[in-house]
């Protein structure tokens, strides 16, 4: 049996070409003919079917440059998504197959049809999902609850589950989302249909996002909204995090750990993510707090056996002054007796909200410290007249030019809210700057810093002034209207006399 195995099939190939041999006469006029029957058909039904595929081609692509991407993206002003294009693509291709059908294989297309209708029914019993997904994905597209590129928020079951990402495509089964942490997230348009969602860039592009922080009862409300507006409007600062509309605090409620103060600010989501806005804004607020001497209430439980020790410090009180100045980097070097006796000749300065503590080409003969508040820095631009130039936290300190040589003041100060600073007579300085050459080197380098801060804020003011004027955006009823040509009005006719 192994033998027979392995001879038949050489044995079976010689039988073949034997056969073929005997009889090759004929079998060559057979092929011939039948070879020319099958290239001409194929050459007949190919010719007339590309024609038929390609003219639908060629009308499909222009419907999409003349019609989705020319008339429908002018009007909405946004990129037309895939979903309506490929539903045009399959609408046309399908009644091309049915062209095909009938002008070329002349078969009776209502057959087709009624038999297409019986294979739909049990197809759509099938694919229902995909199905209910497709006429989801165009009821999205109609009502425009989103468009490419907007924040949205996919509310789930909990709060802590919800789901901020930004849209990347809406195609005809899923809509895909980007979320904060870069990770890309498909949803069936089905399921995105059934919940609620929150779109944070309409019916403007700019939305309003909150923080909130926990303050212990010894801290004044007053004096606690002061830290916390100067927190918010310095990080106004950053791109994106805009200061019109104005952020605000609100007093939200009262805990077992403290009071609750709710930091309202707005974002333009183009620029910054919700999440990076509420990264930057806690750590500022947080810088804020600590350089104000308060520290934010936490979960706790208190025996007192002997006299309270307050945690946070105040700055009415001698010895919290002393740990809050002494925290600044310009005092950090300074003996203790060499502080103190400074200390003894500051000057306390409460300024008001939109008050001027000193104004450009001012006699300079003090430098300042601010304890308390945000003040900003302004300078005086040949072209473009008043400049902000950056602003001042609590922590940091000012106008040392005074001490370094200058006589007049290089920029006028003004309180941004309610600011608490302490003065510092160049008289008093000098015997300091005297004995420690490396605060000397520090208050050059701050003093050169600010400076280069103030050139920048001019330069960059001129550059904006120098620009064109942005045209107006056009309404996409004006830009419908614009297609057709507007009509001359007819030439007035003056009679004699008129």
């Amino acid at each position: 049996m192994k033998t027979i195995g392995r001879i038949w099939l050489p044995a079976a190939v010689f039988v073949a070409f034997l056969i073929t041999l005997l009889n090759r006469r004929e079998i060559y006029q057979d092929f011939l003919e039948n070879g020319r029957f099958v290239s001409e058909s194929l050459f007949t039904y190919g010719i007339q079917i590309g024609a038929w595929l390609s003219s639908t081609f060629l009308i499909n692509r222009v419907i999409n440059i003349f019609f989705w991407d020319g008339f429908i993206g002018k009007i909405s002003d946004r990129k037309v998504p895939k979903l309506p294009k490929d539903l045009t693509a399959i609408i046309l291709f399908s009644i091309a197959g049915l062209l095909i059908a009938s002008t070329v294989f002349n078969k009776d297309t209502t057959k087709i049809l009624a038999a297409s209708g019986a294979v739909s029914i049990v197809i759509g019993l099938a694919l229902r999902t995909i199905i209910l997904d497709l006429f989801m994905g165009l009821a999205i597209h109609v009502d425009q609850p989103f468009k490419i590129g907007d924040w949205i928020m996919i509310h789930q079951n909990r709060a802590e589950t919800h789901i901020v990402a930004k849209v990347i495509e809406t195609n005809w089964r899923t809509t895909r989302l980007r979320t904060t942490k870069n990770n890309m997230i498909v949803v069936p348009n089905s399921r995105l249909g059934e919940t609620i969602v929150t779109n944070y860039m309409e019916p403007k592009p700019h939305f309003r996002m909150e923080v909130e922080f926990t303050l212990d009862f010894d801290i004044s409300s007053e004096r606690a909204t002061r830290i916390l507006t100067a927190g918010i409007l310095s990080a106004c600062d950053h791109e994106g995090i805009l200061s019109d509309p104005e952020p605000e605090v609100r007093l939200k409620e009262s805990t077992l750990e403290g009071m609750t103060y709710e930091v309202r600010y707005f974002i333009l989501p183009r620029y910054i993510s919700p999440n990076e806005s509420k990264h930057l804004v806690n750590k500022t607020l947080l810088d804020h707090l600590i350089h104000s001497g308060v520290v934010p209430a936490h979960a706790k439980e208190e025996v007192f056996l002997s006299k309270k020790i307050n945690k946070s410090l105040d700055s009415s009180i001698d010895t919290d002054l002393y740990q809050l100045l002494t925290r600044t980097e310009l005092f950090r070097q300074l003996q203790a007796d060499e502080f103190n006796s400074l200390l003894e000749k500051m000057n306390k300065i409460t300024v008001k909200q939109g008050e001027n503590l000193f104004n450009q080409e001012d006699v300079a003969e003090s430098m300042f410290v601010c304890i308390e508040g945000l003040l900003s820095t302004e300078v005086d631009g040949i072209e473009v007249g008043q400049t902000k130039a950056y602003s001042i936290r609590a922590g940091q300190h000012f106008g040392e030019g005074a001490l370094l040589g200058g006589q007049w003041r290089e920029y006028s100060v003004t309180a941004e809210t309610d600011s608490l600073v302490y003065e510092i007579m160049r008289r008093d300085f000098d015997p300091i700057i005297g004995r420690h050459k490396e605060i000397e080197k520090y208050l050059e380098q701050t003093h050169n810093d600010s400076t280069e801060r103030a050139k920048a804020a001019v330069e960059n003011a001129s550059s904006i002034a120098k620009e064109e004027p942005k045209k107006k955006k056009r309404t996409a009823m004006n830009k419908v209207m614009n297609l057709w040509p507007k009509k001359k009005p007819a030439k007035q006719t003056f009679f004699d006399g008129m």
